[in-house]
């Protein structure tokens, strides 16, 4: 992001992107009725509150339109006005902060002022809800992983749809690599497979039940990339004594049923020791892959996906040949 992009980007965080003008002033020593005759037939870019000036400019008080009309015409127009430091934020406020105070402070707009106190126009309640609505979004997306204060991943939700493409095909063509080496590893076994054709039975199953257990590592460790600092080592070993949990289970549950199947204990240890295996080798990867993406500075939502995809099943693959050729081969 060159330096024009980042202030840009700086800017639209800040209330200056939301600023609107003109809004109706008064000198803080007119009456009521004279502010109300000098508004009529003027145009506002917002009319929800009356900003109060002082001579030198200064912002002194703030009156909402409808109290305004409510007072009679002789009333001094500060001894109905309310005082200004609640409602006045700086010209680089974050626009998140600012919000939080307008609600917290029951407000339905903000004056945005410079370092004198000079009025530069006021933040609307609808820019307000505008501010809301985006930051709760960016939250949810946190949230799901789907971003991590990073420009570059949002162009990648928001961005036409040619774009888009450009961001996921350089993965998905080296999935398409890992795919070709796959296939070329299981044509070595194709002697073995023709005589043991039960085992090639199992291989949509051991790849796809160890890279479902790898996705599901890889999609809590990108949306945990969002959400924590923590140390890698705990986490790492954590989501591996799962995954071998995991795939014991899903080994011990399988063998029974395999071995009844087809009379023959080989395959059945076979298909129970990959799947155990295979299930903690890919967690290991799922892990890793988003990790690895996000400290070299890609998006791991797009890149992690395919790259780990590719990688797990070419070691489910190998791992179940492997015990494959010791137990039933």
């Amino acid at each position: 992001m060159n330096d024009a992009s980042r202030q840009a980007v700086q800017t639209s965080q800040t209330v200056l992107n939301y600023l609107v003008s003109p809004v109706p002033v008064a000198a803080d020593w007119e009456t009521v009725g004279q502010a109300r005759a000098r508004f009529v037939g003027q145009q506002f870019a917002d009319a929800s509150h009356v900003c109060l000036l002082a001579p030198d400019g200064r912002l002194v008080g703030i009156i909402a339109i409808r109290d305004l009309f409510a007072a009679s015409g002789e009333t001094p127009i500060m001894a109905i006005a309310r005082d200004a430091a609640p409602y006045c934020v700086a010209l680089d406020a974050d626009r998140e902060a600012a919000a939080s105070q307008a609600i917290h402070a029951g407000l339905s707009v903000l004056a945005v002022r410079d370092d004198d106190g000079r009025l530069f126009g006021v933040v609307p309640a609808r820019a307000l809800m505008t501010i809301l609505r985006d930051e709760h979004v960016e939250d949810l997306h946190h949230m799901a992983g789907i971003l991590n204060k990073s420009e570059a991943a949002k162009d990648a939700l928001t961005a036409p749809p040619h774009r888009r493409a450009m961001y996921r095909l350089p993965w998905l063509l080296v999935g398409m690599t890992g795919m070709a080496m796959s296939t070329a590893m299981i044509s070595r076994f194709e002697t073995s497979l023709s005589a043991h054709v039960a085992v090639a039975f199992f291989i949509p199953a051991i790849v796809y039940l160890a890279d479902s257990v790898g996705t599901q590592s890889e999609v809590v460790v990108v949306r945990g990339l969002s959400l924590t600092d923590s140390a890698l080592l705990p986490l790492f070993f954590g989501e591996l004594g799962t995954g071998a949990l995991l795939g014991c289970t899903l080994g011990c549950l399988a063998f029974p049923f395999i071995w009844l199947a087809f009379s023959n204990v080989g395959l059945a240890a076979t298909v129970a020791i990959a799947l155990a295996v295979a299930s903690t080798i890919s967690t290991a990867f799922g892990f890793m892959m988003p990790w690895l993406f996000a400290r070299l500075g890609y998006d791991a939502a797009l890149g992690s996906g395919p790259v780990a995809t590719v990688v797990q099943d070419s070691f489910s693959l190998l791992t179940y040949f492997v015990v494959a050729s010791v137990l039933v081969f």
